[in-house]
């Protein structure tokens, strides 16, 4: 007998079952670009595992490339909760999913449809026509990904994962990445693999580093004294010591105005070498002091400083104030993807030599990498995506990056523990040179780094008959490096991006550098109900058949 007090919020229980979700793709892509090579969708109150595995191989070229080529292959989970209709908000997925009103008031649809992203605006297609043709960046997405659609009335889900995974990746990696509209259907461009560069940051928080520590009573407003001048008169200009006056004279106007070296123009104002505020112990005033609880204080405000510092890609600062607290937020984790596999490989190369006379120096080359991988995720209440993405790209030859110790002429350039222990910031400013010691503008502002970060080294030299030349002429042996010879580099789009990769070092410049098949096997623990296996039958009815063979008669007593 059910408690009359207490009403029941526990969801109806039914058999579980599973249901597969396999997957063979084969697909072609350029390197450069984050490809979509599968997507799974994932039920409401449903969890998973299973394996992915992808095998890519490089197009023919006809010299064997010197650098490493590297492809990552990458599954995340994009639950519902992250798309931005829901706006975070699990009461609004519910209600939206059951077609009731939304929290504004009108309804709030489960499933975007027909819309992409013309570059500037959202477009909403009311007569759907078939994209096979292509329609900003359309085409592309779906044919990656080997779907094919007519005209007919599609939903936005995967595109949308495939965004939010992008920009996800993006706010963790740098503030100045753009982000991309979640309807946007052309290919993002992929991040560099080993760039060798990523402690380079375009700004740091100083005061997190420096410390600032408050002064005890320092609420007075302090006195602030300067050198004893008056001027004689409203129009003169002669100025002489008021220590020789007996009296303030109401008719002269004091100033803290002196001629000679007592005034530094700095730019934007000019500082008074004889100006100061008095922060000693005055009777009228206080005193300012500085104790001991004051940089406990300091420090523990840095350390909750580091933490909070990691939830920067959180876009609502009430959830960082909640988690700050220790507040446990159950929906935050639902409201961004989440990877769960992964794996990274260098592609291996096969040279093959021409056979016939005459051409026996020619030679044609391909690549291959193979990857694979575990993925899992729980049972979850709000469903979502899952999501294969492969990116492809050379590591990123920095051929004139500054070698620091070969600059050096004087031990005081060179670390020092003593001195870089006492130092209080850490922090090194990293010049434009040292990417490029040609660079136009050597001695600007790169951006910041570690204290001696010049000392963890990561350098690839490349000289002899592959030496880049300084007016950076083309040479035929150069062809085999395979990388963007940028121009007074900077932490720019291209610092983290590959925008704008080359293809000039394959045979064929025109078509798809790389062919990729996968597949995946996903097992799904579900509530879905599956119907018997069906039996072919002729057209008469074996149940039938059966019936008649029945006696139905019953006795008449």
């Amino acid at each position: 007998m059910r408690n009359t007090e207490m009403i029941p919020n526990v969801p109806v229980s039914f058999q579980r079952t599973r249901r597969m979700s396999k997957g063979r793709v084969l697909t072609s892509g350029d390197a450069g670009k984050i490809l979509p090579i599968k997507a799974d969708p994932i039920l409401r109150e449903e969890g998973f595992s299973g394996n992915v595995n992808v095998s890519v191989e490089m197009m023919e070229t006809s010299e064997k490339p010197v650098n490493a080529i590297v492809a990552k292959a990458c599954t995340y989970f994009v639950p519902y909760l992250a798309f931005d209709q829901f706006n975070g908000s699990i009461d609004e997925l519910n209600r939206s999913y059951s077609k009731e009103n939304g929290i504004a008031g009108s309804p709030v649809s489960f499933f975007e449809k027909n819309k992409y992203y013309n570059g500037s605006a959202v477009i909403t297609d009311s007569t759907p026509t078939d994209m096979d043709t292509g329609d900003n960046g359309r085409a592309t997405f779906y044919g990656t990904m080997g779907l094919h659609h007519g005209v007919a009335d599609m939903n936005n889900t995967y595109v949308q994962a495939y965004n939010t995974i992008v920009n996800h990746r993006r706010k963790a990696r740098s503030t100045s990445l753009a982000l991309r509209n979640e309807f946007e259907h052309d290919l993002a461009e992929a991040f560099w693999p080993n760039e060798g560069n990523s402690h380079i940051m375009a700004d740091f928080d100083q005061k997190l580093i420096d410390g600032e520590v408050s002064l005890n009573s320092l609420t007075f407003k302090a006195p602030v004294v300067s050198k004893m001048l008056d001027n004689i008169s409203n129009t003169s200009e002669t100025h002489r010591n008021a220590a020789s006056n007996d009296a303030l004279a109401a008719s002269n106007a004091y100033i803290p105005f002196d001629t000679g070296g007592n005034i530094s123009d700095i730019g934007t104002h000019y500082q008074f070498s004889e100006i100061w505020a008095e922060l000693s112990e005055n009777t009228q005033y206080g005193a300012a002091t500085l104790s001991l609880a004051d940089i406990e204080q300091a420090r523990k405000t840095a350390a909750f400083a580091k933490i909070r510092a990691a939830y920067d890609g959180i876009d609502d600062e009430y959830i960082i104030d909640l988690l700050m607290q220790g507040i446990t937020v159950p929906t935050e984790v639902m409201k961004q993807p989440m990877l769960i596999g992964s794996q990274t490989g260098m592609f291996g190369f096969s040279q093959r030599f021409a056979t016939d006379s005459g051409n026996l120096d020619d030679t044609a080359t391909n690549g291959f990498v193979s990857l694979g991988y575990r993925v899992r995720a729980p049972r979850t209440s709000i469903g979502g995506v899952v999501m294969t993405l492969l990116e492809i790209a050379p590591e990123r030859v920095w051929e004139r990056k500054k070698d620091y110790f070969l600059y050096t002429t004087d031990t005081d350039s060179l670390p020092n523990a003593l001195r870089d222990s006492l130092d209080p910031e850490k922090v090194a400013v990293v010049k434009k040179n040292h990417l490029d010691v040609n660079h136009s503008t050597p001695d600007a502002t790169l951006g910041y780094a570690p204290l001696n970060h010049e000392y963890n080294r990561d350098q690839i030299n490349v000289g002899g008959k592959f030496y880049r030349p300084a007016n950076d002429a083309y040479t035929e042996v150069r062809s085999r490096i395979w990388t963007n010879e940028t121009t007074d580099p900077s932490l720019s789009t291209d610092f983290y991006l590959c925008t704008n990769l080359h293809k000039k070092i394959f045979a064929d410049q025109v078509s798809d550098s790389f062919e990729i098949t996968a597949v995946s096997d996903l097992t799904v623990d579900t509530n879905v109900v599956f119907g018997d296996r069906l039996t072919e039958a002729d057209a008469t009815s074996d149940y039938e058949t059966i019936t008649n063979l029945v006696d139905a008669s019953r006795i008449n007593k």
